[in-house]
Parts: structure tokens; sequence; C-alpha cells
């Protein structure tokens, strides 16, 4: 097993309409699996002269979408078993202000696939088949996308799920209708009977917004406006908090909006009431953090910002905010600036929260993520101040 495979695969037949494309501008290497074309991960990283921070998460067979990784680190398994299905790759900081990122992978069964642009998912997902070739290029703003007839992504409904312009509908792998939930490129809708639901709607317990188009609305607070109380639930394995609001007598049971967390070993499990709040907060560690509001009287802990060197909003500490998603804290819980002060804006004191474990379901909603910064950026990207 040779490492540090070198994957790029070199000039595709296609040049920009106005500018230069770099093809050159991006290092792009694997680890082999223990099946020749397999590769345990993929690591990707800026040549010399260009400044800013590319970041990639890899899918993999054994353990789907993985953290974000950037600037050269492996992404992906350590066990020769587990191999590259797809990635999602995003450029922030000053590369990002001059180009457009563009990559697409060839897979074992499909062969070349199409360009994805930044933040969409390039290759399969629950197919069995894997990356063996990853070609990335940075395009000058305003100069076009790669051309391409080629799909970009297969899925475990690709070919079962037909569009149109208004609805979607579905089928089992036998033809019949199909009913149920369905995950498609980074998009959830529900079939019953073949077809997409709309407007809100009872599943599972719990009520949802479908647009027009069958998608799911996962984030309805622009829907249904601030509500008088709320409940916030986290789920410490997957490190995804959910809030939820109240449909009069049914209790708790409109899922508002889900937030990427980082937790720690200590943060504590059961259901607790919060009793302060925070604008900044000196923490232990001589720094301070944004929107605090104590998890439970008594005790340490606190849903808070990232934190920062000082009171000043652009002194933030960047490790702590591509952190994020990660076990990391010493028992808080870890938010982007905006969902911290969402918590500190809206829900009042006294809101119950309940902290529990699932290692199956982060959220009714899809788990949310954030593109890296660099490392020498000084604020949150997501602070309304700033």
């Amino acid at each position: 097993m040779v490492p540090n495979t070198h994957l790029y695969g070199g000039n595709v037949d296609w040049t920009p309409t106005n500018g230069q494309a770099i093809w050159d501008a991006v290092e792009v290497f694997g680890q082999p699996a223990n099946v020749a074309g397999q590769y345990t991960w993929l690591s990707a990283k800026l040549k010399d002269g260009l400044n800013g921070k590319l970041s990639y998460r890899p899918y993999v067979n054994n353990g789907g979408w993985l953290k974000f990784y950037s600037d050269g680190e492996p992404g992906g398994g350590t066990e020769g078993s587990t191999y590259v299905e797809a990635i999602q790759m995003h450029l922030t900081g000053e590369a990002a202000e001059t180009y457009d990122l563009y990559y697409a992978v060839a897979t074992a069964q499909r062969g070349q696939l199409g360009f994805a642009k930044a933040g969409e998912i390039a290759g399969t997902v629950d197919l069995g088949d894997w990356v063996t070739d990853l070609k990335v290029v940075l395009v000058p703003k305003g100069t076009g996308a790669p051309a391409s007839t080629l799909d970009r992504y297969f899925g475990p409904f690709s070919g079962r799920i037909q569009f149109t312009e208004t609805a979607a509908t579905c089928v089992n792998a036998d033809g019949t209708p199909y009913t149920g939930w369905a995950d498609y490129d980074e998009v959830r809708y529900y079939f019953k009977d073949g077809y997409t639901l709309s407007g809100w709607q009872y599943i599972d317990g719990l009520k949802f917004y479908f647009y027009p188009n069958g998608q799911l609305c996962q984030d309805v607070d622009g829907l249904i406006g601030p509500q008088a109380e709320y409940e916030l639930k986290v789920n410490k394995t997957l490190n995804c908090l959910t809030v939820y609001a109240k449909d009069g007598e049914n209790g708790f049971i409109i899922p508002v909006k889900a937030m990427l967390t980082s937790v720690g070993d200590d943060t504590p499990i059961g259901t607790f009431q919060t009793p302060e709040k925070y604008r900044w907060r000196l923490m232990y560690n001589d720094t301070y953090t944004q929107y605090a509001t104590r998890i439970q009287a008594g005790a340490g802990f606190l849903f808070h910002s990232i934190t920062y060197e000082t009171t000043n909003p652009h002194t933030l500490i960047a490790s702590g905010y591509n952190g994020l998603g990660v076990v990391r804290s010493a028992g808080c819980i870890r938010l982007t600036c905006e969902n911290a002060k969402w918590i500190y804006d809206n829900c009042k004191i006294g809101t119950n929260v309940t902290i529990y474990e699932d290692p199956n379901t982060p959220s009714p909603f899809m788990k949310p993520y954030v593109v890296l910064i660099p490392d020498d950026q000084n604020y949150d990207p997501t602070d309304p101040n700033v």
C-alpha cells in the first residue's frame, strides 16, 4: 500500500469562455484502501501563492458524512475497509473573492461524473460505489462553469424520483408508489402514495411544513414568527440542537430549526430550565463568549458562541469556529454567533432544555454544517454585529 497517491487526473476537454482556469492550483492526494482503485481518505490543498482555505468533507461507506477537513489533512477513515463514495468542497478567504471552485469525481461503476460547484455533492451515496479520481479547478469569477452533460451525484433515490416544476413523484424499486421520507441531494421530501406533500403536515408525531414543490422547509422561524415559548433538544452524540415550537394543545411538536453544536464529555444528560443570560461572559480560560445562556441553575454549563480573546467581536479564535460539530468543549454547548444570539433573543428564562444521546438521528431536520474559515480570520461570519 503506497500512501499519498497522487490523484489529479489532468485537464478535461473544457476551456472557460473568458479568462484562464487554473487546473494546477490544487493538489489532490489519496490513501489506497484494500481494494484496488478505492481510497480510504482524500486530501486537497491550495498550492503556494493562493491565499485562502480549501475545505472538504468525504462521504464514506462506514460512516456517512464526516467533518470538514482542510489544507491537506487526510479526510476519511483509517481502516482499509473504508472507502470514499462522495465529496463536498468549499473555498473561503482571498482566493474565493477571485475564483469559483468546481470539482468532479470518477467512480468505479459509473466512470467520470459531472462537475459540482462549491458546496454541492460530487459522487455517489450508499450505492456501494467508490471514488477513483478527483479533479479540481479554480475558475475566474464571471467566466462560467465547466460544461458537462454528466450527472454529478447519484443516490438511493436516483431514477426513482421524477421532478417537475411544481412537484415530484417517487416509486419503490419494483415500480409501486413509494410512501416515506426521501433525502436526495441535500433536500428532504416526504412522499405519500408516490406523491410529495405540501403545506403543513403531521408526520411521525411532529408537524412539518413543505414548500409547494414538495421540499421540506428546514427553518420555519420566518413562517411562524416569534413564539411565546420554545423547547430546546440537544443530541449530544451527534452534536445537533433542534428548536421546537408549540402546536397548541399538541405540545412542542413543531421543529423550527436545527443548529450545529460542539458539546463536551461533561455535558450533562437530562432536562433542565435556563436560569440566566449574559451578553458577554468571561470563561474559565480567560477567553470571552457572546450571547451566553445558562443551561441549569447551580452549574457552569452554557449555550454560547465561539470564544474570543477579548469582548471585541473581531478577536474570534478561528479554531473554535472550525471545530464546530466536534466534541471539544469543557461541557458547555458551543454554537455559531447567529445561533447563540437566536437562543439569547428568543428563549426566555425557564426554557426547557433536554440533552439526550442518539447515535442514529441528529434531528428531524438534516444536520447543519459550517464552512471552515481561514485560520487568521478574526470574526464569526454569522455575527450580525460585524
